[in-house]
């Protein structure tokens, strides 16, 4: 139970995060808002699709990201844990890294906002190292912190 906390706070405050560059975008134009608000969900879907169905905790429900692993298992079926080839790390970090990036320029617009986004941003990850990377058992993650501690 308690791996769920930091997966969960972690994904809430990614979300305010994004919820904030999206606000921003919506404030200086609606196009540009909805495109941004579109392209959250396909972004996540992508690196869901690409990366985590890999994950040994996804095929054993106990995601330790607990919401991702529960749409994987609702919309995708996860395959054998193996390790990552460089198109899937590619297709997976580049939509995620785009909605990062991307209102990058119009939150620097408004100060405030450009602050609030990369301390929520910030926040997130550093509870995903320590809260659930932690005692994650993908040693095929790119990320994982645990490669010679653990078997997959």
């Amino acid at each position: 139970m308690s791996y769920k906390i930091p997966g969960l706070s972690s994904i809430i405050l990614l979300f305010i995060a994004l919820g904030i560059a999206d606000y921003q975008l919506f404030t200086v134009s609606l196009p540009l808002g909805i495109v941004y608000f579109i392209c959250i969900p396909l972004s996540f879907l992508i690196t869901l699709y690409n990366y985590c169905r890999k994950c040994p905790h996804v095929a054993s429900k106990t995601c330790r990201h607990v919401l991702f692993g529960w749409i994987i298992s609702k919309l995708f079926k996860p395959i054998q844990p193996s390790k990552y080839t460089v198109k899937e790390a590619f297709v997976s970090l580049i939509p995620l890294v785009f909605i990062v990036i991307f209102p990058q320029y119009w939150l620097v617009q408004s100060i405030g906002l450009f602050i609030a986004f990369w301390v929520l941003m910030l926040a997130a990850v550093v509870i995903v190292r320590i809260g659930v990377c932690i005692g994650c058992k993908n040693v095929n993650c790119l990320f994982c912190p645990n490669k010679d501690n653990c078997n997959a």
